[in-house]
């Protein structure tokens, strides 16, 4: 259905709508304002260190009343869900690493980033970002200790954004 007066327009919203198989097509707008708030708050760990909880939950509300209201509660309690879950795993994983070694392996911003992106896109998209962000930011650390840049920490949700977009691409356009 084309209502855009541009066919580029339309297309993005095809590829939207494609992107979350679980959203109402008609609420294609959410999955932007969920890959907004995604690139944002990847953003603001960039240089802060820190994801804003108010915007993952704002988001997790909008996927989850979106779907609920508009597709069923079932598939949107499913897809809430797999987002704990998923949440849950990368908590417990930080646990067993923390009390092995004293230290945290993954940020819970992580986690929660994580939380968003599985509600909205769906497990495997999430596993690609995790697989492409880590041999990205692999590649970054390994890049700054060639350059001789001394680094303490690597906030991990810009690379997690990037292997996002590998991951929608992968597993919804391939």
């Amino acid at each position: 259905m084309m209502i855009f007066a541009f066919p580029f327009l339309d297309k993005a919203q095809a590829v939207l709508v494609h992107m979350a198989p679980g959203m109402p097509p008609d609420y294609w707008w959410v999955t932007a304002c969920v890959l907004l708030i995604l690139a944002l708050t990847a953003t603001i760990d960039a240089f802060t260190a820190i994801i804003p909880d108010i915007l993952i939950f704002l988001g997790l509300l909008a996927v989850t009343g979106a779907q609920g209201l508009y597709v069923s509660w079932g598939i949107a309690a499913h897809h809430l869900r797999q987002a704990i879950m998923a949440g849950g795993l990368i908590w417990i994983i930080n646990l067993a690493w923390y009390r092995k070694f004293c230290y945290d392996a993954l940020g819970m911003g992580d986690a929660k980033w994580t939380m968003l992106a599985v509600a909205c896109f769906g497990v495997m998209p999430v596993v690609y970002a995790w697989g492409t962000g880590a041999i990205l930011a692999t590649i970054f650390i390994g890049a700054a200790w060639l350059a001789r840049c001394s680094m303490t920490k690597v906030t991990f949700a810009p690379f997690l954004f990037v292997g996002l977009g590998v991951g929608l691409y992968a597993v919804r356009f391939w």
